[in-house]
């Protein structure tokens, strides 16, 4: 059974996401999906009984086989859009947290393959600045505002 806190209904969806900032210096980890055809934040749907930031450790672990720690929580957006590569309406509240490596040793990795999506070979992780970010497809553009924030920041976005 699927735990996933996601609705489907006709053309419409609602989801529960939580996505996730790790910072390397100048640098964040950013998720590549080829076939989406954009930029975003690693980190995926919250599940039923399940905290945002025991998703952002799962999603993360799940994803690449790496352990993280919380860190802080940066922001939230309540994010209104039509998924080109879904073909719906979406309705997402979308969780910021900030989390980091247990071992430091996986910030030396220029890439980071996502296990989950192995075959396929269409996601990986990379370093990426917010300078070079802000020249890519990157989505959605309002998660500037949450990762340069100082404090806790709650947006709502209609793309």
């Amino acid at each position: 059974m699927n735990k996933d806190i996601v609705i489907n209904n006709d053309d419409f969806v609602f989801n529960f996401r939580v996505a996730s900032v790790i910072r390397n210096k100048d640098k964040i980890l950013v998720q590549v999906n080829k076939k989406a055809g954009h930029l975003t934040l690693p980190g995926g749907r919250c599940e039923i009984n399940e905290d945002t930031i025991n998703t952002s450790i799962r999603e993360f672990r799940e994803e690449t086989g790496i352990d993280t720690l919380f860190v802080k929580s940066l922001g939230i957006i309540e994010n209104f859009f039509v998924s080109a590569f879904y073909n719906k309406k979406f309705h997402e509240i979308l969780m910021v947290n900030e989390i980091k490596f247990k071992d430091k040793s996986n910030y030396l990795l220029d890439e980071i393959v996502n296990i989950e999506n192995k075959k396929q070979n269409d996601i990986k992780f990379i370093w990426k600045s917010i300078d070079e970010l802000k020249d890519l497809n990157f989505k959605p553009k309002v998660l500037f505002k949450v990762i340069e924030s100082k404090e806790f920041i709650h947006l709502i976005n209609r793309d």
